[in-house]
């Protein structure tokens, strides 16, 4: 369940498609995700407002991940 969720996270806040990057978001946050946003389920951009409802306990870790894989995308340079 929780690879589907942070599969549908990753997808919901364009993370860029690099298999570097997900790997990289999906090892920081999965743990994140699972402890702040059980039973939240993928789709309706459900997680990403989880995310955001629940930042401040997110890890330091998680955020870096998100925020290195975002500027990776085309654009965001």
């Amino acid at each position: 369940m929780i690879r589907i969720s942070l599969a549908a996270l990753l997808f919901a806040v364009s993370v860029p498609a690099l298999a570097q990057d997900q790997a990289a978001v999906r090892a920081a946050c999965q743990a994140d995700f699972a402890k702040n946003c059980p039973g939240v389920r993928p789709g309706g951009g459900r997680l990403l407002a989880c995310m955001h409802q629940k930042e401040a306990s997110f890890s330091d870790g998680c955020k870096d991940a998100l925020k290195a894989a975002q500027a990776q995308r085309p654009g965001n340079s």
